[in-house]
């Protein structure tokens, strides 16, 4: 997967990942349990809004706060195993180019789309509110306005959430 893509997930995703931890042994939703403030169950957008920006702020180079569509396509995601600066070099086909551009044009695609979706007011940037409320559709599957246990879950080898979010 390379970094347009992983930049992307983590968009789509928008949550923290101390907010979001997998389940423990036991099945409980340690994500229910961070974002739960007052014990209900479950998550209103309110205690959702709560969290989350810290997405938000690792894509947020230059650091005002609000997100453009160049810093979503240009970020650079944590450096890990699977970033290319820890693989051997290698030369790939005409082949593997050719498919390589039209996966970077459609993850392109998507990824302006996502902003244009998050970005409500039309100003051309996603303020951290903006940014909260996508996340906040995008999770809430049955939109009824709270995130149940099973809403965050993290999904595997899936998106989370099941629509996109509703301008």
């Amino acid at each position: 997967m390379n970094k347009l893509s992983r930049v992307i997930a983590m968009s789509l995703f928008g949550l923290s990942s101390s907010a979001f931890a997998a389940e423990d042994e036991s099945g409980h939703n340690r994500a229910l349990a961070n974002l739960d403030t007052d014990g209900d169950g479950s998550v209103n957008f309110e205690e959702f809004q709560a969290r989350g920006g810290e997405s938000l702020i690792r894509l947020d180079s230059d650091e005002n706060g609000v997100l453009t569509l160049d810093e979503l396509l240009n970020a650079r995601p944590g450096r890990g195993p699977g970033n290319r600066g820890n693989r051997p070099e290698f030369e790939p086909s005409e082949e593997q180019i050719a498919s390589m551009e039209e996966r970077r044009a459609a993850m392109t695609e998507q990824a302006t789309a996502r902003f244009q979706e998050m970005d409500t007011d039309g100003n051309g940037v996603v303020s951290l509110g903006e940014f909260k409320e996508a996340n906040f559709l995008q999770l809430d599957n049955d939109n009824n306005g709270l995130l149940s246990a099973e809403e965050l879950r993290p999904q595997r080898g899936g998106r989370r959430g099941g629509r996109p979010p509703q301008a």
